[in-house]
């Protein structure tokens, strides 16, 4: 008992040490402000570095400041990367470090190192600090920059170098990408974030080899415009969400007929709604059955054909329970309800309606409930079917999508940006 104790204590005592050696010392950050908050949230900075020290990489990874360096030399470096920076007018907490796996290039394109990576080493990083870091620590976004090796041929000759993995993931989306479950949410959480290989930007993809062509091209466009161009396009505002104005991503039918749908003739009379019921019983029973488990329908309100905003809808009426609290803000309960509910439903519900629908879109009606609170909030997504089809094929981000939806809270319509809105503290009832 005594030596189990003695060796408990031991590993303990080496592990504490580890994680505080995997934060940067304040000396080394020029920002004043990043300086204060290594400071202030210094404690919370060591149980991360403690757990993240305990982590076993499939191959060696060191946290470090420098990056692509021999690893013996590395070595010899002490380690140290865990701080707040400030990036693009934005207060991250960064992590980076050189992860010592050599790909060949000719068994491993970008974005298959890319992936391998992201999976070995930046996820389960992702994830401690989603654990560690709580919503009173003031950031924006989580930071992460990795050096890994790659071997290829330059003039017939074997070479190896270095290849810079690198992500800027906003803070609401990062938390969902570390409760993700699904391939899906964690996929389009991805391409709502910042990915450069190289400095290029990468629209990291999670299955097969490679993203779509059409996929790389506005992901590639979103990241590649710089700030000062933004205003290039005229008149036409940036989106929450969109990082440049749309006339600067290339275009596609799916974006096509978003702007046309706004001009097409609607029907909505009440013979037009039951015709639409009636043909569609059979995929909405399908529908319900097979989606009952994750969508929590309301029993006593099945779906229905709606006339709203001159177009037939389609509404699911739906009850989200929060997984934590949201607090007074009737901004925020909509935000989480929609990431943490309703944006898993887009694309299952999705694939029910891709044949030719005559309907204009779906209203996700859903009554959101946190525990210990009496009271909820009525929170409506009507989506057009373009817009949903837009998500589905991941040309647009959640933002964009509900940038082109309407959204109600308690029957009033809002404007809705789902990260200032979740980034909101609990008490705030803006």
């Amino acid at each position: 008992m005594g030596n189990s104790l003695a060796a408990a204590i031991i590993l303990a005592l080496s592990l504490g040490s580890l994680g505080g050696a995997q934060i940067l010392s304040t000396s080394k950050i020029k920002d004043p402000a990043a300086q204060q908050l290594q400071q202030t949230y210094i404690n919370e900075l060591r149980q991360l570095s403690t757990e993240a020290a305990a982590l076993r990489f499939p191959y060696p990874f060191y946290f470090s400041q420098a990056l692509d360096i021999d690893e013996n030399r590395q070595k010899q470096l002490p380690q140290g990367s865990v701080h707040f920076e400030r990036y693009i007018g934005q207060m991250v907490l960064e992590i980076t470090g050189n992860y010592y796996i050599s790909y060949s290039e000719g068994a491993l394109n970008g974005n298959q190192r890319a992936r391998k990576t992201y999976e070995d080493v930046v996820l389960p990083l992702l994830k401690i600090a989603v654990a560690h870091v709580d919503r009173k620590v003031p950031i924006d976004a989580y930071a992460f920059e990795i050096a890994h090796h790659v071997r290829r041929k330059v003039l017939k000759v074997d070479t190896e170098g270095p290849e810079n993995l690198t992500l800027i993931i906003p803070r609401g989306i990062g938390e969902r990408l570390a409760a993700s479950k699904d391939q899906e949410t964690a996929q389009a959480a991805l391409l709502e974030s910042a990915v450069y290989l190289n400095g290029e930007p990468l629209s990291l993809w999670l299955s097969g080899d490679d993203a779509p062509a059409e996929v790389k091209d506005h992901y590639v466009a979103r990241h590649t415009v710089e700030p000062d161009k933004q205003s290039a396009a005229g008149d036409e505002p940036v989106e929450p969400g969109s990082l440049v104005s749309s006339r600067l991503i290339p275009e596609s039918e799916l974006l096509t007929r978003i702007r046309e749908s706004r001009n097409k003739p609607h029907e909505v009379s009440p013979e037009r709604l039951a015709s639409l019921e009636a043909a569609n019983a059979a995929t909405l029973q399908r529908l319900l059955s097979d989606l009952k488990a994750d969508a929590h329908f309301v029993d006593y309100a099945p779906p229905s054909f709606i006339a709203f905003h001159n177009g037939a809808y389609l509404q699911l009426n739906l009850s989200t329970d929060l997984p934590r609290p949201a607090g007074a803000s009737q901004y925020r309960i909509a935000a989480l309800a929609f990431d943490t509910h309703i944006a898993h439903l887009l694309r299952p519900v999705s694939k029910y309606f891709q044949s030719n629908p005559q309907f204009d879109g779906i209203d996700f009606s859903t009554t959101a409930h946190q525990a210990a609170e009496p009271n909820s909030e009525s929170v409506e997504f009507v989506v057009p079917l373009s817009a949903l089809n837009c998500y589905a094929k991941y040309d647009c981000t959640g933002q964009e999508l509900i940038n082109r939806s309407i959204v109600l809270i308690n029957g009033e319509r809002v404007s809705l940006d789902l990260e200032r809105s979740e980034s909101a503290a609990p008490g705030d009832t803006r």
